[in-house]
């Protein structure tokens, strides 16, 4: 078997769509808005014209309309409207997909996830608070949530793991500093594999760890005394996301106005999304390799990401090693991350390993 990109899925984002105020299928592949006419867990509220596409980046803002309001259990909350991107065909196992993101600065969620058409199955990519406010330590801006999620909507019933593994933090990451890839491996029902940064860092598997509580059941969805459960086996939209999700406004963590004064902390990035599904086929040799960009300009101090293609995709050996030719004016880290340091000019190479 070999890994084969899905060009349906797939997106690089290099391509302009405006901000629409209408429901809009863009680049065939995405609707800036989710896949029913849900709004949003409020405060939050969604809007069509909070979502676009420039310089390479899909880009979903947040912002706060002047006196708009909404009560929740009993508290007035300011409303905060966000977006919501949702993939125009679903994904099935077993795929890979992984997502190259710029987490807000912001006690809204930033969010990568999968969600069946009938929501009763969600595997969350990425979940994220890269605020510097937070009430527990598990939703710090030093932890991304990789879980999921098996519901029963009649009456309402939500289990996800909670064990501390789901909470994934490195111990030093704060991960809205800088892009990072989250990516998960949708295997089969009953397994899941969690990768950051290409390293992978959480798997669930068996019955027990994906529905202990037999709310996949296909019969009697909860009964616990007739196990006729699927596991996580239902064709999934791709979302992505913000919320200024209910729970936590509660307890206090909604923007203040002074938070969403500064709008690149409250516009979560996405530079691309890749979807590939393992397919029979050979391995070959490296033939080549690309970067992107091919030219940047940089301020000192600045850095700048470069992407490697190893062509062909499914090589034998898809690793690299970055160098640069002029140190004093640039390095570059095993990433493709450059630094300017002074001025001048450098010339970056990326080389395959494969002989």
């Amino acid at each position: 078997m070999v890994w084969e990109l899905q060009e349906n899925f797939s997106d690089d984002f290099n391509y302009e769509f405006a901000a629409n105020s209408t429901q809009t299928t863009f680049n065939g592949k995405w609707v800036n808005w989710y896949h029913n006419t849900w709004t949003g867990p409020l405060p939050t509220v969604w809007r069509h014209d909070h979502v676009s596409v420039s310089d390479g980046l899909l880009q979903i803002r947040t912002s706060r309309p002047e006196g708009n309001t909404v009560w929740v259990d009993g508290q007035e909350l300011a409303v905060t409207n966000t977006a919501c991107v949702t993939s125009v065909e679903e994904v099935q196992y077993p795929v890979y997909i992984e997502s190259y993101v710029k987490i807000m600065k912001s006690v809204v969620a930033s969010n990568v996830w999968l969600l069946s058409q009938d929501d009763t199955q969600e595997i969350d990519i990425s979940e994220a608070y890269g605020g510097t406010r937070w009430n527990n330590e598990y939703f710090s801006e030093k932890r991304v949530h990789l879980s999921h999620h098996v519901f029963i909507r009649e009456p309402f019933t939500d289990w996800h793991p909670s064990d501390a593994g789901s909470f994934y933090t490195d111990g030093t990451t704060i991960w809205r500093e800088d892009f990072h890839r989250f990516g998960v491996y949708w295997k089969d029902p009953w397994n899941l594999e969690y990768y950051v940064d290409g390293q992978l860092v959480r798997t669930r598997s068996g019955a027990d760890e994906i529905d202990p509580v037999f709310h996949t059941n296909s019969e009697n969805p909860g009964d616990t005394s007739n196990d006729t459960r699927t596991g996580l086996n239902k064709p999934m939209d791709i979302i992505i996301n913000t919320e200024d999700q209910t729970w936590r406004a509660l307890q206090g963590l909604t923007p203040t106005a002074e938070e969403l004064a500064i709008p690149e902390d409250n516009t979560y990035l996405v530079d691309w999304i890749r979807v590939y599904k393992p397919t029979p086929g050979e391995v070959g040799p490296v033939t080549g390799v690309t970067v992107s960009p091919t030219e940047a300009d940089g301020f000192i101090g600045t850095t700048i990401q470069l992407t490697e293609g190893v062509i062909p995709n499914n090589a034998n050996d898809l690793s690299v090693v970055w160098s640069s030719d002029n140190p004093t004016v640039a390095t570059v880290d095993e990433n493709g991350l450059v630094t300017c340091h002074e001025e001048g000019t450098a010339i970056i190479t990326v080389t395959t390993n494969e002989i």
